[in-house]
């Protein structure tokens, strides 16, 4: 399966007065969930849906937990997650509180098996 790609034509923001050009944006073509995850996994071992389902559950809120309390949460050579954000500017460290945290997103690190998994990716344009 490939990744799917449309064509989009962009201005440059730093040149507006050039002519747009056509760059490749990369497209999401279906979902897997957690249970679809379970169900793979369950005829490759001899580990049932419900059982698998029952520990990657257990295993992600765990994962969320973790990252809430600030950990940074390693997963094998899969992923590393953790939290990041930005905050208001202050004149003096002192002024710096919690209120100063403006927006907290979660920081999305891939590992080697992703990273080799899309170097071998092939790619087909939509369309």
């Amino acid at each position: 399966m490939a990744i799917k790609f449309k064509v989009v034509q962009k201005r440059n923001p730093q040149s507006p007065d050039d002519p747009q050009k056509y760059y490749a944006d990369i497209i999401g073509d279906g979902t897997t969930t957690l249970s679809d995850l379970a169900k793979y996994a369950s005829t490759v071992s001899t580990v049932s849906k419900a059982d698998i389902l029952a520990v990657l559950e257990s295993t992600f809120s765990k994962i969320a937990d973790d990252v809430a309390d600030g950990k940074i949460v390693y997963v094998g050579e899969y992923f590393t997650l953790q939290a990041g954000g930005s905050s208001e500017g202050k004149e003096t460290a002192e002024e710096v509180t919690a209120s100063s945290i403006k927006s907290v997103k979660t920081i999305f690190r891939p590992g080697k098996m992703i990273k080799d998994a899309l170097k071998l990716a092939t790619f087909q344009k939509k369309g």
